[in-house]
């Protein structure tokens, strides 16, 4: 009976390319507790890997989630983290935006700010922000259809060419030490520059990413000026 509920969860992996544990439970009929066993047994045989509170399958073990993987994990959390860091924007600010889906959420709630001007690598903000007051700028750079982002080399030259008030963005671990970390070299790459060139820099961070290190180390929870998570952070 196990056996066969654990293949059932390797199909429906497969199939949907991640679900939560609780959708998980619905689809083999059985408890959360018993998926979350079955879950933890076939991530030590190194069949899936659990992420963003979800399960995808292990062939994104050390290397990007597509944002259309973890969009929809933890979206309560990041509706709540946008909110309230959209309330630190100001009229007439200029803003660094990165291509994470937290920080996407927040052009809904920057209605009603006026004269902004958004910098940003992220494919998806320009087709979202048309009711905003907003000039919205591109970096540039090569596409990549798996995060709907601008990276590579000409992205970070056109952020050294620009100063921003703000600068909002998000990475995939908190280490308990405070190390802030990502599996993509390229994101990481991008953020550092953006972190250069902004007055204040914004972590966005929901509770699924504490305790977590992963391969490139953007910077230390010191070096942001502000941190949003879902949850109190613990001390450092």
């Amino acid at each position: 009976m196990q056996y066969e509920r654990q293949q059932k969860i390797l199909e429906i992996i497969g199939e949907k390319k991640t679900a939560t544990v609780t959708e998980l439970a619905t689809l083999v009929f059985a408890s959360e507790a018993s998926v979350r066993r079955d879950v933890a047994y076939l991530e030590q045989k190194g069949y899936v890997r659990r992420v963003y509170g979800g399960v995808v399958l292990s062939s994104y073990k050390n290397s990007v989630v597509p944002l259309d993987l973890r969009d929809g994990d933890n979206s309560s959390a990041k509706e709540l983290i946008a909110k309230r860091a959209a309330e630190l924007v100001f009229d007439g600010a200029t803003l660094l935006m990165d291509a994470s889906s937290t920080v996407r959420r927040m052009i809904k709630y920057l209605d009603g700010k006026k004269d902004l001007r958004i910098i940003t690598n992220n494919q998806r903000i320009f087709g979202e922000a048309e009711g905003i007051d907003a000039e919205i700028y591109c970096t540039g750079g090569v596409y990549s259809k798996k995060n709907h982002a601008f990276l590579g080399a000409a992205a970070e030259s056109f952020v050294r060419s620009v100063h921003a008030d703000l600068v909002f963005f998000s990475s995939q671990a908190l280490s308990d030490d405070g190390e802030i970390s990502d599996v993509s070299e390229q994101e990481t790459a991008l953020r550092r520059v953006m972190l250069e060139h902004a007055d204040r820099k914004v972590f966005l961070c929901d509770s699924s990413k504490l305790g977590q290190r992963r391969t490139f180390t953007l910077c230390n929870r010191e070096d942001v000026d502000v941190i949003i998570c879902d949850v109190e952070l613990p001390a450092p």
